[in-house]
């Protein structure tokens, strides 16, 4: 079976851990992704370990290792995730899929 993508319009990884958080449990519980890039190139598939929590309990130092700059703040996050997901409310529940990149 293939790995499922796990697609990114600002890919901005930093070497070690990486975050994304995403939209409802989709992603929760899947054990490896291959990364897709805007411009079609992918990396993986790499490992990931998710977590299922309530937007609104998010707190700074859980989105510490956020790939995108912009989003390493709740403030922030709710920002892009408005922007991302028309109508994405704070009391919603979403996966932080976390990553390595070497």
């Amino acid at each position: 079976m293939t790995a499922p993508l796990l697609g990114f319009d600002n890919p901005r990884f930093h070497t070690g851990r990486n975050t994304s958080v995403r939209r409802g449990a989709r992603w929760h519980g899947v054990a490896q992704a291959c990364i897709a890039l805007a411009d079609g190139r992918q990396l993986g598939p790499l490992a990931l370990q998710t977590e299922l929590r309530s937007f609104d309990a998010l707190e700074e130092a859980d989105l510490r290792d956020e790939h995108d700059p912009a989003c390493r703040t709740p403030a922030g996050l709710l920002r892009v995730m408005q922007q991302l997901y028309p109508g994405f409310r704070s009391d919603e529940r979403v996966t932080l899929v976390h990553f390595w990149v070497e």
